[in-house]
């Protein structure tokens, strides 16, 4: 017997949550906080999620997804476009290589795991950011961003760990 269209729906519903939640990590980046420095050192939550479900959940995250959810960054971040992007594929990459190391383990190697990402992905973003404006950039502020993004992951990956359990581990 075929699936009835809610049950349709609802799978439909499920399967976009990880998607959903990139675009919604984006949008609520952007929020001005009218804190001096802020933006500079702001963690990265949309890394965090795109990490987090490429190695839990990279059925619901395809490349091209994630592709979009950084070109989404890039246009209301202000970046040149494709820079989040092309980090964020990188990352996605790296993760799903890596998920039978990182899921087979405890929290603390998938923290570590997520910091050596965080660091390098901070690395990357202040290389292509002095090469766009052919001038040297402190690489203090995206430091600073990395050492909070590693330091909030927990309190992300809870709650999304959370969602994994009751939301998709019928499908």
């Amino acid at each position: 017997m075929s699936p009835s269209l809610s049950q349709r729906l609802d799978r439909l519903a499920r399967n976009v949550v990880p998607a959903a939640l990139g675009v919604l990590l984006v949008i609520l980046s952007t929020i001005p906080f009218y804190i001096p420095g802020y933006s500079q050192t702001a963690a990265n939550f949309v890394l965090m999620a795109v990490f987090y479900w490429a190695i839990h959940r990279p059925d619901l995250l395809s490349p091209i997804t994630v592709f979009l959810i950084g070109l989404l960054q890039d246009i209301l971040v202000g970046m040149p476009p494709g820079m989040n992007a092309l980090i964020l594929i990188l990352v996605r990459g790296i993760a799903v290589s890596q998920s039978r190391v990182f899921s087979s383990r405890s929290f603390l190697i998938l923290w570590w795991g997520f910091g050596v990402v965080a660091f390098a992905t901070a690395f990357v973003i202040w290389g292509l950011s002095a090469l766009y404006t052919l001038s040297l950039i402190d690489p203090l502020p995206g430091i600073f961003q990395a050492a909070m993004t590693m330091a909030l992951f927990p309190f992300v990956a809870g709650p999304f760990a959370l969602m994994q359990q009751k939301l998709l581990s019928q499908i």
